[in-house]
């Protein structure tokens, strides 16, 4: 009986140091919400990276400054829309640094802290590349595609307004409708004039400010003048 008792005794000694090993090493709550935000705060540093990059890229082969194009900064995440093999590559390298993450804290020791910023700047450097190639790949495609994503536009100076020499608004092509509007804020349009049967022609962008328009009228065509 006695050395039954020591038994049970050594078990439940046993079962209570196991169960005590277990809850040391499970994260309370603080540490799973704590990880959660830091995930969250990553993937939205990268979102907001490669939309930026994007965004750069994209209008710079327009020649539009990316600080005049006054892009709300919660915009950029759509980015990924626009690549999502690559989003897809980018998220499955962010489960695999997590994965990774979690098996160093277990095994690795010193090597977790450098590994996890290895895993963390590739990630970063694959989504900035991912959103430059994405920019100029999208960019060609609107190019010989007859930049189908811009609608022509004709445009009327306001009554009384001089156009200097030279400048577009002194020709006919505002009225005509032969530039397209790539873009618009509240205070500046940005205009592009294609030719037609030249896709790989240098375009200058016309900046101009919404208190030069006296008139504005968007129309359903997508082809390019002569």
């Amino acid at each position: 009986m006695q050395a039954a008792a020591a038994s049970y005794q050594g078990g439940a000694e046993v079962a209570a140091v196991t169960d005590a090993a277990q809850r040391a090493k499970s994260p309370s709550l603080g540490e799973i919400a704590a990880a959660a935000a830091f995930v969250v705060g990553l993937v939205t540093a990268w979102l907001y990276l490669a939309g930026w990059t994007y965004a750069y890229h994209y209008f710079d082969r327009f020649g539009i400054p990316l600080l005049m194009v006054d892009i709300p900064k919660e915009n950029y995440g759509i980015v990924l829309l626009q690549f999502p093999i690559w989003g897809l590559l980018i998220v499955v390298v962010l489960l695999a640094g997590i994965v990774l993450w979690r098996w160093l804290r277990l095994d690795a020791g010193r090597l977790k802290v450098p590994l996890s910023l290895v895993a963390l700047l590739a990630a970063f450097w694959l989504g900035h590349r991912a959103a430059a190639v994405a920019a100029y790949e999208q960019f060609v495609q609107q190019r010989e595609s007859d930049f189908s994503a811009y609608p022509r536009v004709q445009l009327w100076p306001k009554e009384g307004a001089k156009s200097p020499e030279g400048s577009p608004w002194a020709s006919a092509d505002l009225t005509n409708g032969c530039y397209r509007l790539v873009l618009h804020n509240k205070d500046r349009l940005f205009l592009v004039r294609p030719i037609a049967g030249a896709a790989a022609a240098e375009l200058p962008i016309l900046i101009t400010s919404w208190d030069q328009v006296g008139l504005m009228r968007v129309l359903p065509d997508y082809s390019s003048c002569r």
